[in-house]
Parts: C-alpha cells; sequence; structure tokens
C-alpha cells in the first residue's frame, strides 16, 4: 500500500454489502489509501446513508438480502435522481454481461486488493 493521500480525503466512498468481513477489508484498505469511508450491511441503510451525505463513490455488492446491488442502483439513480454518482459493483454473481452506463466499473470476488484500489482511484480520478 501507499502512503496516506491526504487529497483523498476529501473523497468519501460508502461500501455496502452483506458480509461484514468484506465491508471492512475494503474500508481498512480504502482508509490506508486516505479515503473517508463510510458503510452499510445493506441496501436500505446505504439509502439512508446516502441522503445523510452523498458519498463520491459508492461501492457496492449485488447479493444483499433485503434489496439486490441493482436496485439499489436503480433506487439511487431514479429516486435520489444521483445519475451522476459513479457505482463501482463488487461481486461474486457474473453479470457483468448487463453492465450499462448506469456503473462505473465491475469486479469479481474474490478481489486482488491492489487491483481493486487502482479501479477505485480510476473512478475518482475521471469523476
Amino acid at each position: 500500500m501507499s502512503k496516506i493521500n491526504q487529497e483523498n480525503y476529501t473523497k468519501h466512498i460508502l461500501v455496502c454489502d452483506d458480509i461484514e468481513q468484506m465491508v471492512q477489508m475494503m474500508k481498512l484498505v480504502l482508509e490506508s489509501e486516505g479515503y473517508e469511508v463510510s458503510t452499510a450491511n445493506r441496501g436500505l441503510d446505504a439509502i439512508d446513508k446516502i441522503q445523510i451525505k452523498k458519498p463520491h463513490l459508492l461501492i457496492t455488492n449485488l447479493m444483499m438480502p433485503d434489496m439486490s446491488g441493482w436496485d439499489l442502483i436503480n433506487y439511487v439513480r431514479q429516486n435520489l435522481k444521483l445519475n451522476t454518482l459513479p457505482i463501482l459493483i463488487v461481486s461474486a454473481n457474473n453479470e457483468e454481461d448487463f453492465l450499462n452506463n448506469e456503473v462505473a466499473g465491475f469486479l469479481f470476488k474474490p478481489v486482488q486488493l491492489d487491483v481493486f484500489v487502482k479501479k477505485v482511484k480510476s473512478i475518482l480520478e475521471v469523476s
């Protein structure tokens, strides 16, 4: 990992996954890169947190108990009107074929941490 980047402190990332270990791993890695990270273990929690503080990036899993990642994405786009919010999907499901302009990227689990960090950085540089 690189030294903590002070410039990244202004970037807020919301990580949503129902597997707590996955959430904590992503949070730890992103915080070590200097990002501010919020977490949610359910789609409804993610929606609540987005309404309180809009993130610069939403990272979500697809399979969650209360709503799917696709349902979360649709809610964010349609109900919260956040059409430009970059979204990164991190999932074990091979649904990459269904991607469209709704998301900024897709990574398969298990994800390599260096690939994960590079993907996050590239998305945030563009947005």
